[in-house]
């Protein structure tokens, strides 16, 4: 019988080659989600349209469809975006530290920068939530997440010593996304929010009573 015939590992060429053609729909997806949020931005959630989006992103409607199966999951893709690069921000600022994260939730605050522009005002989401059972369960998915990254920064920080012990991660991490959400709301409106006085109470909450510090220092 004859030797089997080794198959031909591919060269490193041929896989730096094979690369970019990898990417290619990927930066196709990402192309018409930076095109969506610009006019959402621009113009709000309801009014740009899918023709509008695909000309602004160079794609065709074909093209779209091979990525999302409608508007609303392209919704729901811009949204869960959004999301994730304002917490990546916000953690990143507060060096993963719960108390620096509220000092740089409250400068966001002040300098206008929320997960979802002021254009796309946040009852717009939850009107389009309202319309679509999909967008619905997408949206939550991100607040699950959301959610579960906020529980997990207090838990670290409760571990290095710098929030009080006693608090539980997740009802916090509720209470947290709720003042952004709510901030946001309350910025559109014109209403008054004093995000430093809400910054100092959030503060006086995480702080560890003394005989903790006490505690921990003699441990």
């Amino acid at each position: 019988m004859g030797s089997k015939r080794a198959k031909k590992k591919p060269s490193v060429k041929s896989k730096t080659r094979e690369e970019p053609r990898r990417r290619v729909p990927e930066r196709t997806r990402e192309t018409l989600i930076a095109a969506a949020a610009a006019l959402f931005h621009e113009q709000g959630l309801d009014a740009p349209s899918l023709d509008a989006i695909c000309e602004r992103a160079g794609y065709t409607r074909g093209a779209f469809y091979v990525h999302f199966a409608s508007r609303d999951e392209l919704v729901g893709a811009v949204v869960e975006k959004a999301m994730k690069d304002f917490l990546d921000a916000i953690v990143a600022e507060g060096a993963g530290d719960l108390r620096s994260i509220v000092a740089a939730f409250v400068k966001a605050v002040e300098e206008g920068r929320f997960p979802v522009s002021q254009r796309m005002r946040a009852s717009q989401v939850l009107e389009a939530c309202a319309r679509s059972w999909e967008l619905t369960v997408k949206y939550l998915g991100v607040m699950v997440s959301a959610r579960e990254r906020l529980a997990e920064v207090l838990r670290t920080s409760q571990a290095a010593g710098v929030v009080r012990e006693d608090l539980r991660a997740e009802p916090i991490a509720d209470m947290l996304l709720a003042l952004v959400m709510g901030a946001q709301i309350a910025t559109q409106l014109g209403a008054p929010y004093d995000a430093r006085a809400v910054e100092a109470e959030l503060m006086r909450m995480l702080e560890p009573p003394d005989g903790e510090r006490r505690r921990r220092r003699g441990a």
